[in-house]
């Protein structure tokens, strides 16, 4: 599944033969979606703007599409705060939503379909987000002040600043979450933040202006999506040596990792495209002809 940032829509692929079964329109320029619980609905962020550098106020909803039904369900409004953004679900079944103007991150409840609290955020257009695991805090990318906002959950307000400089993007973590990787665009880097001190560990030069981030299921792996070349990039996380570069997928961007571990799915959202990649050597494998720029993926199973 994705979303098609230039169509307004939200299309569901055949994972094997590519084949697009349903298009559901959306609001305008849908961006990041993810599954609620139970997998039964999907909620996609109405961003309204094509991406982080544009004025415009952009949407104020978030999009819930019933997949067994397949159509539109309802919508969550976020008021007065636009430009919602990164959407990720926790195990509470909560969802952490950012919203760039004014800049905040939000707890929204998909069963009550509300927010339930709204967090502001110091740094400038927060644009993508990560949740440590027992949903005690998170870290928002400030893509605006090239800086990482640290929020602490509990209390509920941001309670430091990390300058990473760049344009921060991306995250991933290994699964014990002993450090977290940041992919900064225009400082054409990775970096690397001790989660625990709130600072920055190491910085692994990246050229191609990374945007997006993948741990592989193992952890020994980190996948880089650079949108300025349009490449694909393997990188080892232990040594940050890189192990692999492919390219000619025009402004690569969202990923998933195939269910079977050893392949993984790239939007080319300039080639109206998603990929199949093969680990470790990133050959293509597979072709997905998508609706107008595709970007974020999940992979879904219908309950039979």
């Amino acid at each position: 599944m994705t979303v098609h940032k230039l169509a307004d829509s939200f299309g569901i692929y055949d994972m094997d033969s590519g084949v697009l079964e349903t298009e559901i329109p959306t609001s305008v320029k849908p961006h990041e979606f993810a599954l609620g619980p139970d997998a039964r609905y999907a909620f996609i962020t109405d961003y309204g703007v094509d991406t982080y550098t544009d004025e415009g106020e952009g949407g104020n909803t978030i999009t819930i599409i019933d997949l067994h039904a397949r159509k539109v369900d309802g919508t969550i409004s976020t008021g007065e705060y636009r430009r919602p953004h990164a959407i990720e679900l926790l195990p509470s079944g909560l969802f952490y939503v950012t919203t760039e103007k004014p800049a905040a991150l939000h707890v929204v409840d998909p069963k009550a379909r509300k927010v339930l609290h709204t967090i502001p955020v110091e740094g400038q257009l927060p644009h993508m987000v990560y949740v440590k695991h027992d949903e005690s805090k998170a870290w928002t990318a400030d893509s605006g002040s090239g800086t990482v906002s640290v929020i602490d959950l509990k209390a509920r307000k941001q309670i430091g600043t990390i300058e990473t400089g760049g344009v921060p993007m991306g995250f991933a973590a290994p699964k014990d979450e002993s450090e977290l990787f940041l992919a900064t665009r225009e400082g054409n880097e990775i970096v690397v933040l001790d989660p625990r001190a709130d600072t920055v560990k190491e910085r692994i030069t990246m050229p191609g202006r990374p945007g997006r981030l993948l741990m592989s299921p193992d952890g020994k792996s980190l996948l880089v999506a650079c949108i300025g070349s349009d490449e694909a990039v393997l990188l080892d996380a232990s040594t940050r040596k890189e192990l692999a570069r492919a390219g000619q997928f025009k402004r690569a961007e969202g990923m998933a990792m195939h269910p079977a571990g050893q392949s993984f799915f790239l939007a080319a959202q300039m080639d109206n495209r998603i990929v199949r990649l093969s680990l470790p050597d990133l050959k293509v494998m597979q072709k997905i002809e998508t609706k107008a720029k595709p970007d974020p993926i999940v992979i879904w199973t219908p309950a039979r």
